[in-house]
């Protein structure tokens, strides 16, 4: 909610670092992870994706995210990235932390 209401004002605006929770970096690679959220979770999921494409593209803020639990890599970070967050991903907009 709160990246919501950065406006083109908020001009020294130049980081965004997302942490995942811990036990989402555990999950088995394969699984549907955003079924197993729930549709209100996951679409949670899409909307911050989405939107942090349009900082890329107003900002050029490359987000970083990675564990919650700094300096512990979960087994799948990486993949947990792909499926909550594949646009951008795709994109290559993404630095792991």
């Amino acid at each position: 909610m709160a990246l919501q209401t950065i406006t083109p004002e908020h001009r020294d605006f130049r980081q965004i670092s997302i942490y995942l929770p811990t036990h989402l970096t555990f999950w088995n690679i394969g699984a549907d992870i955003k079924r197993s959220l729930g549709e209100a979770t996951s679409r949670g999921w899409s909307d911050l994706d989405y939107l942090l494409v349009q900082f890329w593209e107003a900002f050029s803020i490359r987000p970083r995210v990675g564990c919650e639990r700094r300096g512990e890599k979960g087994q799948n970070t990486e993949y947990c990235i792909e499926c909550l967050l594949p646009e951008i991903t795709e994109r290559g907009i993404v630095d792991p932390l």
